[in-house]
């Protein structure tokens, strides 16, 4: 039995959830191709998997295709290969919510949601299976999308385990921002919460990871720079961040920013999790499944009171090997990808008895 996990769509956030997907199907008795935009190849290294590169090279038949992010042309092959008879799956992360909650951050983000929800409703059309990622994303689902697919599905986005080595919390040094430097995530306001603590004197570093140039706002912040220079402030930015640097700052870090003006569920959440990193959490979207308040992490309010919340980041760092060890565990439980593979045998109707 054969099965393709695609990503025709360069996302670098959505590699590991292929990953992990490619590793599940192959535990259940597929084997397993990754379909993949030629964009991957400069962040691939030691891939367990043959991969087919898009548009170079063709797919052949598959009994069944995953989709794992949106894109332009998904639904063109989806057609095509249900024709043939495979099963096709897709993994909607994020449901409709309504033009104005997308326009809260911009009008470019409001367009660029709409032309993605008018591709993803073309695939929902031509799929057997939706997964959907979160308890929120489901009640999203129910309220906009299920008129276009009623066999949906919730299963939180899941990873491969990539932690290398045992946690060690003496090397975790930053409050970090990890992720697209955009308003939907609250970056403008990361970005004023750290130098509010940077001139309250207070001991702390900050790390900041994202493929969004950074250029302009580093060149006009003086405090931001003044902050770099004396090594309080790291950044790496303004190109995709290969996996191994990625996990590295989530190594390095005792809380992640999750403080998200909107989401239905946090790929960054699960990644911070899995090396044993809380994260400091708004009260919106998915986050309340997600976020255990004093043990995981901690839930704050928008707008932030900037000191209230450098009390909760404080709580965490203070009593970090609590927070770590059940962040680890929440991970293992919730996000790792062996823990479906009965659902996911089930699913599929295969009986390995």
């Amino acid at each position: 039995m054969k099965a393709i996990i695609s990503s025709l769509n360069f996302s670098p956030g959505h590699l590991s959830h292929t990953i992990a997907y490619a590793k599940l199907f192959r535990e259940i008795g597929y084997d397993v191709f990754l379909w993949l935009h030629k964009e991957y190849k400069r962040m691939i290294k030691d891939i367990e998997f043959p991969i087919i590169w898009y548009p170079e090279e063709s797919i052949g038949n598959t009994d069944i295709i995953l989709f794992v992010n949106v894109s332009t042309i998904n639904h063109k092959y989806a057609q095509i290969l249900k024709r043939k008879g495979s099963k096709v799956i897709y993994l909607y992360h994020e449901p409709w919510e309504s033009f104005r909650q997308y326009l809260k951050e911009g009008i470019k983000q409001a367009l660029k949601a709409t032309i993605a929800h008018f591709f993803s409703v073309r695939l929902l059309k031509n799929s057997d299976l939706v997964i959907v990622p979160s308890k929120y994303a489901l009640n999203l689902y129910k309220n906009k999308d299920i008129k276009y697919n009623e066999n949906v599905l919730m299963i939180p986005l899941l990873f491969d385990d990539e932690l290398d080595e045992e946690v060690d919390i003496t090397k975790k040094q930053y409050f970090s921002y990890i992720g697209h430097a955009v308003k939907g995530h609250a970056f403008d306001v990361y970005i004023e919460l750290i130098k509010h603590i940077y001139k309250q004197g207070v001991d702390m570093k900050f790390q900041i990871a994202t493929r969004t140039d950074l250029s302009r706002l580093l060149k006009k912040d003086k405090i931001l720079q003044e902050m770099i220079e004396k090594e309080i402030l790291k950044i790496a930015h303004g190109r995709p961040l290969p996996n191994s640097e990625i996990n590295r700052a989530y190594k390095e870090s005792f809380c992640i920013w999750n403080v998200y003006r909107r989401s239905t569920q946090s790929g960054v959440l699960p990644k911070a999790y899995m090396f044993g990193t809380p994260v400091i959490a708004s009260n919106i979207g998915s986050f309340p499944e997600f976020v255990e308040a004093g043990k995981t992490g901690e839930i704050v309010y928008l707008p932030l009171n900037f000191d209230m919340t450098l009390d909760q980041i404080i709580k965490i760092k203070k009593d970090l090997e609590n927070y770590s060890q059940r962040s680890r565990q929440f991970f293992l439980e919730t996000f790792y990808y062996e823990v479906y593979l009965k659902i996911f045998k089930e699913i599929i109707n295969i009986d390995h008895a």
